[in-house]
């Protein structure tokens, strides 16, 4: 009676459009009034307690915060510049680097939809100018951004962990294979397409080696911040929530930099000046940087601007998430307390299936799940349930986590539900705008449909990917088992 009743609620209330976190949050209480006499109300502030309280789940504010600065300093921008330089000589031209973009500012940011926000914005007003398909441009935006959630530092593979009690390093050395293995995929399949199609991206003109290797001096940022986040998690120097706090510290440092770099340079050059240290270079470089009236002071102010921004956007993205992941546990105890979950472990475990045989079940319900419900509510509903389950018949939760993500990231994607598709809509509505407002031509507007036939290649890849981590485990495991020993 229990469990139909909470799966019956359960989803009644997504499908009226409740908040995932006031749905998880009522159905627990409802559950235990009914069906248990414990005395939940006490218990709930234990758990939102203990949630808030977990160390490995103070990554998660700060690599948003991270990506926020990145973000909003430019870096992106720079980035994607000098990426494309490399790329664009291949057979789809500047799709290509919509995807190395998504994938280098994902071992940043941790976030997919920081990710699509970022790389579109930079890249739309280009792509609307030179005559690609717009299809194909926003699907290659759309799937490209779900990297984020796969290659480390990734918030998904955080929670994950933090649900079954997996090793969060595990996980990213598991995750690092399958994710530039993704992106590999996606961009053979872009060459492919532009091959059998010629009109839907035409070719790039070359750049020169020099400028390749100047663009290379943008890309500086981005490394030092990979090997910061990456490099002391990998070694072993910091945990990910340490990390996460270098990563932060190196945002913030770069960030400012680059908007207060011209200003500073200017004051120093001034100051060597007045003391002596007049030279040929300190001449030349004064030429370059000259004293501007007011440019210190309107720094500071984008400075500030950008710090504010970045705060608020995270606290708001965070609070939401911290949220969702309180009602989760709340409703995992209630699951627990009532013996949901182990009639439901029991059920699964009586049906005989091989580890093989019930991942691939799996499989099928969370592409079904994914089309109506959004990508986090699936990750913190379904994975408690199934974990003991998943134990006992023998499922490798590092390797099943990197499915679960991967199946997350299809229902970014996934229509009619998937959130990056509405981001990048969003985000495309914004550019053709500001495009209309510059030209004073009115522009024809796209719909959400051509988003939807847009990621639908992409969500083939995903597909296969997923095949190839079912058939061969080792793509996701051989790393971690090398660098922390096999279990």
């Amino acid at each position: 009676m229990a469990i139909t009743s909470a799966f019956v609620m359960m989803g009644g209330f997504f499908l009226i459009g409740l908040y995932v976190a006031g749905a998880l949050g009522v159905l627990s209480l409802v559950l235990m009034y009914f069906f248990s006499d414990a005395p939940l109300w006490n218990i709930m502030g234990n758990k939102a307690w203990e949630t808030n309280t977990n160390f490995i789940l103070i990554a998660v504010p700060l690599f948003l915060l991270m990506g926020e600065l990145m973000l909003r300093s430019g870096m992106g921008e720079r980035m994607y510049s000098a990426v494309s330089r490399w790329i664009s000589f291949l057979p789809g031209g500047l799709i290509h680097t919509n995807i190395a973009s998504c994938a280098i500012f994902a071992a940043c940011s941790g976030s997919s939809v920081a990710t699509s926000a970022t790389i579109s914005r930079v890249s739309l007003p280009t792509f609307r100018t030179r005559g690609y398909s717009e299809r194909l441009v926003i699907g290659s935006l759309a799937a490209g951004g779900t990297l984020g959630i796969l290659i480390p530092p990734s918030i998904g593979l955080i929670v994950y962990g933090v649900l079954v009690e997996e090793s969060i390093g595990r996980l990213y050395l598991a995750g690092f294979i399958p994710g530039f293995m993704l992106a590999g995929m996606m961009m053979a399949m872009i060459i492919g397409a532009s091959i059998m199609f010629p009109s839907i991206a035409p070719k790039e003109p070359g750049t020169s080696w020099r400028l390749k290797f100047i663009g290379l001096i943008s890309m500086i940022p981005i490394a030092v911040i990979i090997l910061v986040v990456l490099g002391s998690i990998y070694l072993g120097w910091a945990t990910p929530t340490e990390a996460a706090a270098f990563g932060v510290t190196g945002a913030m440092i770069l960030a400012l930099i680059n908007n207060s770099g011209p200003p500073i340079t200017a004051w120093l050059l001034k100051k060597l000046n007045n003391s002596g240290s007049q030279t040929g270079l300190v001449a030349t470089l004064q030429e370059r940087y000259p004293i501007i009236d007011g440019q210190m002071r309107e720094s500071m102010t984008i400075n500030w601007d950008m710090i504010k921004d970045s705060i608020l956007s995270t606290v708001r993205t965070s609070s939401m998430i911290m949220l969702i992941v309180i009602a989760a546990f709340t409703l995992s105890f209630a699951f627990a307390r009532l013996g949901i979950s182990h009639d439901i472990s029991t059920w699964i475990i009586d049906m005989d299936l091989s580890s093989t045989q019930l991942v691939i079940v799996l499989v099928i319900f969370y592409l079904l799940l994914g089309t109506f419900m959004e990508s986090f509510a699936m990750l913190v509903t379904t994975v408690p349930i199934l974990a003991p389950a998943l134990v006992a018949t023998g499922v490798d939760l590092v390797w099943f986590g990197i499915i679960m993500v991967l199946l997350v990231e299809a229902a970014l994607i996934s229509p009619p539900e998937g959130i990056n598709l509405y981001v990048l809509h969003g985000v495309r509505r914004d550019v053709q705008a500001e495009m209309e407002e510059a030209s004073g031509l009115q522009e024809q507007a796209g719909t959400i449909t051509d988003v939807y036939i847009g990621v639908l290649p992409f969500m083939a890849v995903m597909a296969m990917m997923i095949i190839l981590l079912i058939i061969f485990p080792e793509i996701a495991l051989w790393l971690p088992d090398q660098v922390k020993g096999s279990r």
